[in-house]
């Protein structure tokens, strides 16, 4: 028992002195942990959303200019003799349901255009071109529409 007594204060001994020795000041190498280039859980690629909010909100601000464009379009062709449609794909005096027919499936285009780039270019913003060029060109056709109806109404009075 004196042995390991010994032995004990003779180690706590060299602890002590390894405690308040002084350590040589030139750099000591450390060895780096490796690098982790491999994680244990597998990478999920996650896929922006093609169908969101922004996307639903400029579809249906296109479809609105599209149904006005149609709608004035259809009233000034019943409402005014001298009315004429000026887009060659649907002739000059179409029918509603031909009117509806032909917008409305050049605006399905555009939408599924919309939604093809904005699939393969997620983070780019040339998926709106197509739902704000249908948007403007229907509501400047809204525009010319109400204009020509007031020239037909106000020249029809006098």
């Amino acid at each position: 028992m004196r042995l390991m007594l010994v032995v004990l204060i003779f180690f706590w001994g060299i602890q002590a002195l390894a405690q308040t020795a002084i350590l040589p000041t030139h750099n000591i190498p450390i060895a780096r942990p490796p690098d982790s280039q491999f994680s244990i859980e597998p990478i999920k690629e996650t896929k922006p959303r093609i169908l969101d909010r922004k996307f639903f909100l400029l579809a249906g601000i296109a479809t609105a200019a599209t149904v006005l464009d149609v709608a004035t379009t259809s009233h000034c062709l019943s409402t005014y003799v001298n009315c004429n449609e000026g887009n060659p794909l649907l002739g000059s005096n179409p029918s509603r349901g031909r009117l509806y027919g032909v917008s409305f499936s050049i605006l399905a285009g555009q939408i599924l255009a919309s939604a093809w780039l904005r699939r393969a270019m997620p983070h780019r913003k040339l998926w709106m071109i197509p739902s704000i060029t249908a948007t403007a060109g229907h509501g400047v056709a809204a525009a010319l529409n109400f204009r020509t109806m007031h020239q037909l109404q106000t020249s029809g009075s006098q």
